[in-house]
Parts: C-alpha cells; structure tokens; sequence
C-alpha cells in the first residue's frame, strides 16, 4: 500500500494559477501648489499628464471680487501763448466784434430805412441815428452770444486765433454763452483781465460759465480765415445797398458818433460826481 501523496506547500493544485493583481498607478503629487505628473504608472507604461498645472491655495474667509478699473479722462491741454498778448487779444477782439457787426447792421437799416421804427425820427437825424445805432449795438451782442454758443468763436476772435472751450469737450451752448456774455460788464472792470493773467486764463465770466478761451484749433489758419471774413461783412453794404449809399452812411458815422461819444462822457461825469 502506498502511501498519499504529500500536498504542495502552499496548499493549492499545480495547476492552478492565482491572477496577478497589478497595483494602481501612483497619484500625482502635489506639492506647495503644484501637480507633478509621475514618470510611469502601471505596466511601466508612462502616465499622460499635463505638464505642471498651478493649483490656487485655499483662501479663508469671504472672497471679495476685484474692483473695476476706472480710467479718468485726461484733462485737455490748452494753448494760451504770452499771457498780456493774451489778454490784449481776448478784449480788442470782443470790442472789434461788436463794432464790426454795429457798423454793418447801422449801415444797412440808415441805408434801407428812412424813418426807425423805434423813434418814427429820420435816420438822418441825431436821435434817429441814435435808435438806429442801438439796434446795431443789440444785434452785434447777440451775434457774438450766438456765435460762442454754437460755433465757439467770432469773426475777430478768429482773427486773433482764438476759441471758446467747453471743457467737458462738447459744444459751448447757449446758457453757458450767456452767463459769461452777462458777466462780461464787470469783468471789464479791470477784474477780467486780472483773471485771464492768472495761471487759470479765465475771467469770471467763464469761471461762472463753464468755459475757457485758447488757441484757436485751426491754429495758424485762424487769422486767415478771420480776416476772409472781415473783408467779406466790410465790403457786404458796398454790395447790398450800392456804393454811394454806403459811402453816405459812413458819412453819418463821422457826423452823429462824436455826439454820442459826448453824450457818454457826460454820462459818467454825472454818474461819478466829476465836474464837468
């Protein structure tokens, strides 16, 4: 009798295979932030991972989110050139605008009307005259309020090459126009050019406004253009009302003027308590 045979040691048949577990592909490791992709996982086959990826640290507390950036428009950059030209510019361009226009409009309604309609006297005469001038006078305020509303300068003022400025870069408007057209009769008071010599450049007028008078933006143009127009408006009447009724009402001018003027110093004289 034989004896059994004597079992493998381990236990199990010979012809039994037991599976071969393969252990999983290492994790990637992180460190401070970082993922690093490990060199081969399972099989000795490389782990496809991409490169290293930045992994933002945990923050505590309530995130906040970033405040928008707001850009600030940068103030323009006016040209004022030597500031007593300056000055000098702004008042013989405002006066000169005034008797340009005075003596246009005077010279056409002493050549056209006969009789004002505001006194029913003659043209020809001193107080018919006088109305007729006065309506130059109103008509000359308005076309420079007018002007420096929509298109930011007159006549002379283009020939001094000078602009009115809105800051806020758009057109100057007619409120803006009139406060500081208003506020013009004190700042010839001596005030105004005081103003415009500071560093600012702007007369009261304008600092009640909203404005600022420069440079003329058509730059060296400015003057050339200007003076176009002065031609133009002084040679209109010689057109409109033919040259010998042109020549008569400047004829008047040099008649009736000096008595206005007389009666304008007599004015202030009484006015200030001067002797006479």
């Amino acid at each position: 009798m034989q004896p059994p045979p004597t079992p493998p040691e381990d236990g199990l048949e010979p012809t039994v295979a037991m599976p071969r577990v393969e252990p999983p592909p290492p994790r990637p490791h992180v460190e401070h932030g970082v993922v690093e992709p490990p060199s081969y996982g399972g099989r000795g086959q490389p782990v496809r991972v991409s490169p290293a990826v930045p992994v933002a640290a945990p923050v505590a507390g309530t995130v906040l989110p970033p405040r928008p950036v707001t850009t600030v428009p940068e103030r323009p950059q006016y040209v004022f050139g030597n500031p007593l030209g300056y000055v000098v510019a702004r008042f013989f361009a405002f006066v000169l605008d005034v008797a340009l226009v005075t003596v246009f409009v005077t010279s056409l309604a002493y050549s056209l009307i006969a009789i004002n309609p505001l006194t029913g006297l003659p043209t020809n005469t001193q107080r018919g005259f006088d109305a007729t001038l006065a309506i130059g006078v109103a008509i000359a305020l308005v076309y420079v309020w007018v002007a420096e509303a929509f298109v930011g300068t007159t006549i002379w003022k283009l020939a001094f090459g000078l602009h009115v400025y809105n800051p806020r870069g758009r057109m100057v408007g007619l409120g803006r126009a009139l406060v500081r057209n208003l506020l013009r009769p004190v700042d010839l008071l001596v005030i105004g050019g005081i103003l415009a010599l500071l560093p600012g450049h702007r007369r009261l007028g304008d600092l009640a406004g909203g404005t600022v008078v420069a440079r003329s933006p058509l730059r060296a143009f400015a003057p050339l253009v200007g003076w176009i127009f002065i031609i133009i408006v002084a040679g209109l009447p010689f057109v409109i009302v033919g040259p010998i009724h042109a020549l008569a009402a400047l004829y008047a001018f040099a008649e009736f003027v000096p008595g206005i003027i007389a009666r304008i110093v007599l004015f202030g004289q009484t006015l200030f308590g001067l002797p006479h």
